[in-house]
């Protein structure tokens, strides 16, 4: 099974400290304004940033922008403190043995777009099997712009939290996917006749009928009945994961809704890109399919002022 690729997307906006409104863009309170800002601040970042503690490492590769923020390119992640061997899945062999200090590096695209005459802009960040950088950059760009403009904070927030509570709220959900990964083998034993395995991942899938939807987004994410360990509860069975698909960007997309904190928010987008034989997402398909996403959050955004 391709590994899972998702896009998760922010809105980003500009304080006073101790103040709730947004600041404009343009503002002259700013010694180094929002767009000036994002455009230094990835040139700036574009060698290898080490985080010591967390054992992990970060920079941009910059492929495209327009000189006045806009940004959109690749995030080298990395990995590196322990040692592992690379093993070819089809012989066993082992063709390397990983170093304490050596870095595994993927790419991750990013989007930087700062929307004309506003004040807010958009980052989207993408994961790849659930792995994404968005924490370390984020919050390198905070502590900077706080730097460059002492007593302003840069805020980011999720524009699809898990509980809902979104720029979708109104929007209709077509189909709902609950999952329990490594469930046990009774529970897929009353299926396949006592010949499950020993642990198999457990799916229950909820769609509507043809032009029919099973509600809005808000409704179905308040909707789903939680256990006293916290999980989605469903006919009495425990599930760690659920996923509903929504109308984003044009098309129907799976959104996590709950899960642990690599899954809630993410769109899943592993149905949409095209990939190359590096089993990454090519630069084009990727590109395409944020700049679908991103637009339509800006489009919602401004209906929901009228």
């Amino acid at each position: 099974m391709a590994s899972a690729i998702g896009l998760r997307g922010y809105l980003i906006t500009v304080h006073k400290k101790g103040e709730s409104g947004r600041l404009p863009f343009n503002s002259k309170e700013f010694n180094v304004a929002p767009r000036q800002f994002w455009k230094k601040f990835v040139i700036r970042h574009n060698t290898v940033v080490q985080d010591v503690e967390k054992e992990r490492s970060w920079y941009f590769q910059e492929i495209e922008q327009d000189g006045r923020g806009n940004s959109k390119g690749y995030t080298h992640y990395g990995t590196y403190g322990f040692e592992s061997n690379f093993v070819d899945n089809k012989t066993q062999v082992r063709n390397y043995r990983r170093k304490v200090d050596d870095i595994e590096e993927i790419p991750l695209f990013y989007e930087i777009w700062l929307p004309k005459d506003k004040d807010f802009s958009f980052v989207a960040f993408q994961s790849f099997q659930g792995r994404s950088c968005i924490g370390l950059v984020m919050d390198q760009a905070k502590i900077d712009f706080a730097h460059a403009n002492p007593g302003y904070i840069l805020k980011y927030q999720k524009l699809l939290p898990s509980e809902g509570s979104s720029l979708y709220s109104k929007e209709p959900v077509r189909r709902l996917r609950l999952i329990k990964r490594n469930a046990p083998s009774d529970l897929a034993d009353s299926y396949l006749g006592g010949n499950a395995p020993d642990q198999v991942d457990f799916e229950v899938r909820l769609s509507a009928k043809r032009n029919k939807t099973l509600g809005l987004f808000s409704a179905v994410t308040r909707g789903l009945k939680k256990s006293e360990s916290g999980l989605v509860l469903h006919e009495g069975i425990e599930f760690s994961e659920a996923y509903a698909e929504v109308k984003i960007g044009g098309k129907y997309r799976p959104v996590g809704i709950f899960g642990s904190d690599s899954n809630a928010g993410v769109i899943d987008i592993t149905e949409s890109i095209n990939r190359g034989r590096d089993g990454h997402p090519t630069y084009d398909s990727i590109s395409q399919q944020s700049d679908e996403i991103l637009s339509d959050f800006f489009n919602i955004m401004e209906k929901t002022k009228k």
